[in-house]
């Protein structure tokens, strides 16, 4: 009777921090590759980034983070990695093809398609943008993005070792 009320208890506790260990990973902090080159040169095809789930549910980030997404691609939603360049209140314009946050001319973000045009970004709303305008599908293609679609805030580089550094700040 004492041995198997120790086995129960033991394993009660084993399984205890089997689902602890399984909602760190799910929710705190978990590895992504990158794919692409929409983020080059901070992120490069092969890159290994830690992710936090938790920290795009409690809306940690910031004009600046990089964050992951969902993005609808027609056939199929996909998870795609961006930087946010804007937040909810923030304008954006785009005149004679050159893109303008809050006045300020973002250097290289051609935006032809997008014609003159001038907005305030809503409430639940950010702009999302490739570090490599050239390569990017990024808000300048497929408008601001809601807050609920990001799914995570990239939080570290940590491969190739001799790239490791911290993301979020």
């Amino acid at each position: 009777m004492f041995l198997e009320k120790n086995w129960i208890i033991r394993l009660s506790g084993e399984l205890f921090e089997a689902a602890v260990i399984v909602l760190v990973l799910y929710y705190v902090i978990f590895p992504v590759r990158i794919t692409g080159d929409s983020m080059l040169d901070t992120l490069k095809q092969g890159d290994r980034v830690l992710v936090s789930r938790a920290a795009a549910m409690l809306d940690m980030y910031k004009s600046g983070s990089i964050v992951i997404l969902k993005y609808d691609s027609g056939d199929k939603t996909i998870k795609i990695v961006k930087r946010v360049a804007a937040l909810e209140g923030d304008i954006i314009e785009s005149r004679d093809g050159l893109l303008y946050i809050n006045g300020n001319l973002m250097e290289g973000y051609l935006c032809p398609d997008m014609g003159d045009i001038s907005f305030t970004l809503e409430e639940g709303q950010v702009f999302v943008l490739g570090d490599n305008p050239e390569e990017s599908v990024d808000s300048r293609e497929f408008g601001p993005v809601q807050r609920k679609d990001i799914t995570g805030l990239v939080v570290m580089r940590f491969y190739p070792f001799d790239r490791i550094c911290l993301l979020a700040c």
